[in-house]
């Protein structure tokens, strides 16, 4: 097993390399995300440091901190880097089945152990612009693009009605399933995850429409 010195003399070469358009190592930044994953099953985001990521992937500190600005940073790169967050979903036949699928799979993550993470990162980044900015960027804007994107899409062949806005749709919909994880996760059941974006929906019927 490698130890500390010779995984950071591996991160020293590979920033050496980066200076000249080479990518870093890949060895390495997995380390640092498994270490990561596997710290939050024990530890809550508040309690989790750079100090104890680095003991755990056997670096150094600064060999974090060259390639992610905070904390947060690192634990949303190792949350995006677990198999389930990266698999596709099934083609979906219309755009509203896209959506179902894409509540379904929001429902699914935050009724998880990661459901959790993310809950204590929003929190966290509450105290720190950057930090927010980065929560944002790698967990509500894809989700969000991809949701508002069925919408329009949707709205254009006249699945869905063209008279609302797709950002404040975006916002009826999850926003319930946001609300439940921060309030009372315990409500995010089966029962809810099969229901509840059938019903979200409705919303988007062209009956609705003014």
């Amino acid at each position: 097993m490698a130890n500390t010195t010779e995984l950071d003399n591996d991160y020293d070469d590979e920033t050496s390399k980066a200076k000249k358009g080479r990518p870093r190592s890949e060895k390495s930044r997995k380390a640092i995300l498994n270490a990561t994953n596997k710290l939050l099953l024990q530890t809550s985001v508040q309690e989790l440091s750079i100090e104890s990521i680095a003991k755990k992937a056997k670096v150094g500190k600064t060999t974090i901190y060259r390639w992610w600005p905070n904390k947060t940073a690192v634990v949303m790169e190792a949350l995006a880097s677990q198999p389930g967050l990266q698999s596709p979903l099934p083609t979906a036949n219309n755009h509203r089945e896209a959506i179902i699928m894409q509540l379904d799979k929001l429902i699914r993550l935050v009724d998880s152990h990661n459901g959790q993470t993310i809950a204590q990162l929003f929190s966290e980044a509450q105290a720190s612009e950057e930090a927010l900015k980065i929560f944002k960027d790698n967990l509500l804007e894809p989700l969000m693009d991809a949701m508002r994107y069925s919408i329009e899409e949707g709205q254009k062949n006249g699945e869905f009605r063209d008279d609302i806005d797709p950002d404040t749709v975006v916002d009826i919909l999850c926003g319930p399933i946001f609300f439940r994880l921060m309030a009372h996760p315990q409500d995010l059941t089966d029962n809810f995850r099969e229901e509840y974006p059938e019903e979200a929906l409705k919303i988007l019927s062209p009956d609705n429409a003014n």
